[in-house]
């Protein structure tokens, strides 16, 4: 794919310094777009992107950043990403995920931009299942703010589309709590990991595969208003990609499966890549072994020179 419409152009990238957002704005650089980044923290050690700080539930930061940038494009990454059914992220998941999408989907609407891609997720379901019950607050906010979207495009002609991303994986995940970090480091320490039943079954998608996706999307044509699947199209469960992880690391090492409980109202289906590709032109590279060894090489080479 050409990504020459980039060269040049003005692209804002929420959460440009978490795992996704990172590398989306660096491979926007390769490519010679101008990109900004928004983030809680401003990343200063990082010159080639301008940085605003700021908090994405504040509408009157929002639109200051769109009227200093006036951006051609927007990737909206930023969000509170877990996953958790407790009653304590109900709050902090609808303003981070709902408030701050429709703070972007008004200010996209108000200052105008060739396109607004907001990062949605399988949690969602299927958006044509009607009245379906959310899995989570996270769930919950996600289908919320790709209605939102809906609506902002059909009633405002806004340029936005979502891009349904299933369970990413790869180098530079900060969060090791997540299953696959976890599970390299707990296994190079010598330990075995703590595991659910491991019956899950789930759509991994490597993240340079994501970021490609999210490039695809940013020039494709006509895909305003709709939803967009990332992901490998193939369902491996949590206990496989762990005894696989387990076997890359130390052979020596039993995975404890059955010593954490599984969440109520897990997802599982997988992207419909054959729509994508007719889409945007894209599809997953990365099988999971190669992924996975990357993956183990970025974790081990941390543990070794103690940066973690």
């Amino acid at each position: 794919m050409n990504f020459d419409q980039l060269k040049n152009a003005k692209v804002l990238v929420t959460g440009a310094t978490g795992f996704i957002g990172y590398k989306l704005a660096n491979k926007l650089l390769e490519v010679g777009a101008k990109v900004y980044g928004i983030s809680r923290k401003e990343n200063r050690n990082d010159k080639t992107i301008s940085w605003f700080a700021g908090d994405l539930s504040d509408l009157e930061f929002v639109e200051f950043v769109f009227n200093e940038i006036r951006p051609d494009f927007v990737v909206h990454l930023a969000s509170h990403v877990l996953g958790a059914r407790d009653f304590k992220y109900v709050l902090s998941t609808f303003n981070s995920n709902l408030v701050s999408t429709i703070n972007i989907l008004s200010s996209t609407h108000k200052f105008s931009c060739k396109r607004l891609i907001l990062a949605g997720s399988f949690e969602e379901g299927n958006s044509k299942e009607k009245f379906k019950t959310p899995s989570s607050p996270y769930a919950a906010a996600k289908i919320a703010a790709s209605n939102y979207a809906r609506m902002f495009h059909k009633l405002y002609n806004t340029p936005v589309c979502t891009a349904s991303i299933y369970m990413v994986y790869g180098p530079g995940q900060a969060d090791h709590n997540k299953l696959i970090p976890y599970t390299i480091l707990e296994t190079a320490k010598g330990k075995s990991p703590k595991l659910s039943s491991g019956v899950r079954m789930i759509d991994w998608i490597y993240v340079d595969d994501v970021v490609l996706g999210l490039m695809h999307m940013l020039i494709a044509k006509h895909i305003d208003g709709e939803t967009i699947e990332l992901g490998s199209g193939k369902s491996v469960s949590i206990r496989e990609i762990v005894d696989l992880t387990v076997q890359l690391v130390d052979k020596t090492i039993v995975p404890k499966y059955g010593e954490a409980e599984d969440r109520p109202m897990e997802q599982e289906k997988n992207a419909k890549v054959d729509e994508t590709f007719q889409k945007i032109k894209w599809k997953a590279q990365t099988n999971i072994e190669i992924g996975l060894k990357k993956t183990i090489n970025y974790y081990t080479n941390l543990t070794k020179n103690n940066r973690l």
